[in-house]
């Protein structure tokens, strides 16, 4: 199976996924795990991106990090030939707005750009336990941004249906895999 038909098979698995009570009971074990995580207690920065409803919900962690007072950086992706994508300040006063590909985003021309972060928070759709890559949405932003930002903490947030022990997908020399690994289950880490 190539990355795309993987892709759209896991997009309609965890769209089933994202109707039961178990995705809740698991995004709330996720959201208990990284909040108590020391990852998150010694990062100030954090990059984040607003979650579709088949991912693990980052509403809740993003008020909480507001709560705790950490600088939230909210991803954006810029309409360019080199997929790149920038994390701009974003706070409860911010004004977004939907991207093409149905993202929240900030909203703001003028907001703050924040690329040099303490943490972030890497969305995909699948994980692998054994070396920690990650299938993405297909753009290549995140492994783009990564590769030029190799100072940033990465992490994410894993629920059993994006778990893989290892990948069924061809891994590229560009795919940059995950530093620590969140699961409802435990925390894997390099």
């Amino acid at each position: 199976m190539n990355k795309n038909e993987l892709r759209q098979k896991q997009v309609t698995r965890l769209d089933h996924f994202a109707e039961t009570e178990e995705k809740a009971a698991e995004d709330h074990v996720l959201l208990q795990k990284i909040m108590d995580s020391e990852l998150l207690a010694t990062s100030q920065s954090i990059g984040i991106t607003s979650s579709l409803p088949y991912e693990v919900d980052t509403s809740r962690l993003i008020a909480q990090l507001w709560d705790q007072g950490k600088d939230v950086y909210l991803a954006k992706a810029n309409n360019n030939p080199e997929h790149s994508q920038d994390f701009i300040s974003y706070t409860y006063m911010t004004k977004i707005t939907k991207s093409k590909y149905g993202v929240e985003e900030v909203l703001d021309p003028n907001a703050t750009i924040n690329n040099e972060l303490d943490l972030i928070i890497v969305p995909g759709l699948a994980f692998t336990l054994d070396t920690h890559q990650r299938l993405g949405f297909g753009g290549g932003y995140y492994d783009r941004f990564l590769a030029k930002h190799p100072q940033a903490k990465t992490v994410a947030l894993v629920n059993s249906k994006m778990i893989f022990k290892t990948a069924t997908w061809q891994i590229e020399p560009t795919d940059i895999p995950i530093q620590t690994i969140i699961t409802s289950q435990s925390n894997l880490q390099d």
